[in-house]
């Protein structure tokens, strides 16, 4: 969604706990928001990515203030805002047919039906006033869709939630769903809880999806589709930074509670017990290879970590717009593992990181300040080749500068 014309504001909700990134949809929003869009405000230029560096990480502990009366006259507002800033890519009629939506993947929410996937509620029941508020707030990660608290005041947000409840006549049919209550979050993680996840993990049957060793490659993985026809393959539990509602653990335990309406996850609220779900969520855990480091903070996700301890580690950075170091030396067939963290948001969506060449093994994408990525990848070609911001940052206006050089000399015969 657009910066506004009074005020920054952008496109809401989407995205699910079982889909992966998809990087095309982070480098369309950078795109996007340059063509689509006019320039921030006065009132935020300068400061959007340092804030948004800040955002919260997870959607279950955004502090969600108390909602107003969903009035005409805050609807009325809430067009207003909607049609400066959300328009562009969910459309004027919220059908998702803005002039941005072709850019962006998975694509901006369609109102229209009344499908929601974030939401404190279960199975079908419609999100609360609360739970649209805090995916506008804090955005989706691993989308176009960003945290608008930094660039949206709050009075603002609410009156979007209004005009949102406008474009589907569930909301008055139907009401407000009731929020699931998944009871005390253990203080820990054990062992036994992860034991217990893992056989609960079959017996749920999450491995036909997910894969038995949770990669996201199960028997039916290629054939999933959502309500509206599209492909979605199933989460790789071991990229937990690209989680789309959060990576802590009542993140993953209210998804496996609530399943992501429109999508083939279910809502398990009547399949597992309270005890049950937090075990199965701390097992989801203990695959994902992205863990909170001190202060909340996620670790490095890492990337083809199953190939091995590499034989180089390159610490790799962002500085306005430029790589360092731009020029990287290995050794053909070395293993490489390349740790990336920028020092800005690029414009909201993050940094990426891919090398011509080895594009599949080396590809990362919606890197952004204190959310690192790793990569591991076989430098099996010797030569000299591109790396670049996979987020297509070096190929416009935006990051003529961001690309750099990768060196792999022959191996000695």
């Amino acid at each position: 969604m657009s910066p506004p014309r009074r005020t920054p504001r952008a496109p809401v909700l989407g995205g699910r706990l079982i889909l992966p990134s998809v990087s095309l949809s982070l480098l369309l929003l950078t795109l996007a928001l340059a063509a689509c869009t006019g320039g921030v405000s006065e009132r935020s230029a300068g400061t959007t990515s340092a804030k948004a560096a800040a955002a919260p990480l997870s959607w279950t502990h955004f502090d969600t203030p108390e909602p107003p009366a969903m009035t005409p006259a805050l609807a009325t507002r809430g067009k207003q805002v909607f049609s400066e800033n959300c328009a562009s890519c969910h459309g004027e009629t919220g059908q998702a047919d803005g002039t941005c939506a072709a850019f962006l993947s998975p694509q901006p929410r369609d109102f229209t039906t009344g499908v929601y996937r974030f939401k404190s509620t279960p199975g079908s029941e419609m999100p609360t006033d609360e739970d649209l508020f805090t995916t506008i707030s804090i955005g989706v990660h691993s989308t176009g869709m960003p945290p608008w608290q930094f660039l949206l005041d709050e009075e603002d947000r609410w009156a979007v939630v209004a005009y949102l409840k406008t474009f589907s006549d569930k909301f008055e049919r139907f009401g407000s769903g009731t929020p699931a209550d998944l009871g005390a979050e253990p203080g820990s993680i054990t062992d036994e809880m992860i034991a217990n996840g893992r056989e609960i993990f079959q017996k749920a049957q999450c491995a036909k999806c997910h894969g038995e060793t949770g990669y996201g490659d199960g028997p039916s993985a290629l054939t999933l589709v959502d309500a509206f026809g599209n492909a979605i393959p199933p989460r790789n539990y071991h990229k937990a930074a690209d989680f789309k509602r959060g990576h802590t653990l009542r993140d993953i335990a209210l998804t496996i509670h609530t399943g992501n309406n429109g999508t083939p996850m279910p809502a398990f609220d009547d399949a597992l017990t309270e005890e049950e779900t937090w075990d199965l969520a701390a097992y989801i855990m203990s695959l994902a290879e992205s863990r909170f480091a001190g202060g909340g903070e996620p670790a490095a996700a890492v990337l083809g970590a199953h190939l091995g301890d590499p034989d180089v580690v390159v610490k790799l950075t962002e500085r306005h717009w430029n790589f360092i170091p731009n020029e990287i030396r290995v050794q053909q067939g070395q293993l490489v593992r390349i740790d990336f963290q920028p020092t800005d948001n690029g414009l909201g969506v993050g940094h990426g990181f891919a090398v011509d060449g080895y594009d599949k093994s080396s590809f990362m994408n919606g890197v952004m300040v204190q959310r690192p990525k790793s990569v591991t990848f076989r430098a099996d070609k010797a030569g000299t080749f591109t790396f670049y911001c996979a987020t297509q940052c070096s190929t416009g206006p935006l990051h003529p500068k961001m690309n750099g050089t990768l060196i792999v000399e022959p191996a000695a015969s």
